[in-house]
């Protein structure tokens, strides 16, 4: 592997066979590493930054290239300068071949995998927060809501307008006293199936010898799901989903909800994110 340049917080898209600068369907793929927050650039050097790289995996040979690329349009644009622009949201559409970003104060953006251009596709964002995964068993998109952080369902495969949630589904319901210390994470497990990682932190009080203390317990919940067509008693669908959009002809989908386990941090760490 190429050495990767240093990154504060970054988010990472893979996209196998991608094809990319020539090289050939032997390619075993090609992984893109963006800032979340991306930083405004003077002007045109002649030289990409390292905010946006990607790294292709060539399989014969077991080896690995590293490219620059260039960033969002806004990156250079003087009238979003002063405005922290942080990717709220991101997911891979048109079968690989583009990968989509929502920008807070920015609008939505797409980027041809294989042209390395971009495009803006609206002031809107996706209704999504962090990353967004296809199901090709669905033929949908699974995300954390950007609204609620509920599991929810959309249909990205046309994109000239904002897309709506097709439906949301409740996996948790937070226990008194729970305080939410920084963004869920969806894990996808393939197949429609996911782990759902919350992270909590709760204030109690602590009776000491000659003082009492608030101390703070931080835990993580990890709760397995699945995203399912939904079938009656006879093992047959349940039809169309009128109730998210009515011509849309969508599936009516269910979310099973498999076990919850809590993960309590015992010597005061944090778990910041699940692989």
């Amino acid at each position: 592997m190429p050495d990767l340049k240093p990154k504060l917080w970054p988010l990472s898209l893979f996209i196998p066979n991608a094809g990319l600068d020539g090289h050939d369907a032997s390619c075993g793929g090609s992984l893109f590493i963006v800032e979340t927050v991306i930083k405004p650039e003077e002007g045109w050097s002649g030289q990409y930054s390292d905010q946006f790289e990607v790294f292709v995996y060539h399989k014969p040979t077991l080896t690995s290239s590293c490219q620059p690329l260039p960033p969002p349009p806004f990156v250079r644009d003087p009238k979003f300068h002063n405005i922290r622009t942080k990717i709220s949201s991101y997911a891979v559409v048109s079968g690989g071949s583009e990968a989509c970003i929502s920008v807070e104060g920015a609008g939505t953006y797409s980027f041809d995998t294989v042209k390395h251009t971009w495009r803006n596709l609206g002031q809107w964002t996706l209704p999504f927060n962090g990353k967004v995964e296809y199901v090709p068993e669905l033929k949908l998109w699974i995300g954390l809501s950007a609204k609620t952080q509920q599991l929810a369902a959309a249909d990205l495969s046309a994109l000239d307008s904002q897309p709506e949630l097709v439906k949301t589904w409740n996996e948790l319901s937070p226990g008194e006293g729970w305080r939410e210390i920084q963004d869920s994470q969806l894990v996808n497990l393939g197949a429609g199936r996911f782990c759902i990682a919350r992270f909590f932190g709760i204030r109690s009080p602590k009776s000491y010898l000659y003082y009492d203390q608030i101390i703070e317990d931080y835990f993580a919940v990890l709760t397995g799901v699945e995203v399912v067509p939904c079938v009656d008693g006879n093992g047959s669908s349940c039809g169309n989903d009128k109730s998210s959009g009515g011509s849309s002809g969508q599936i009516k989908l269910q979310m099973v909800k498999h076990k919850s386990k809590l993960h309590l941090c015992n010597d005061g760490s944090l778990i910041k994110a699940v692989f």
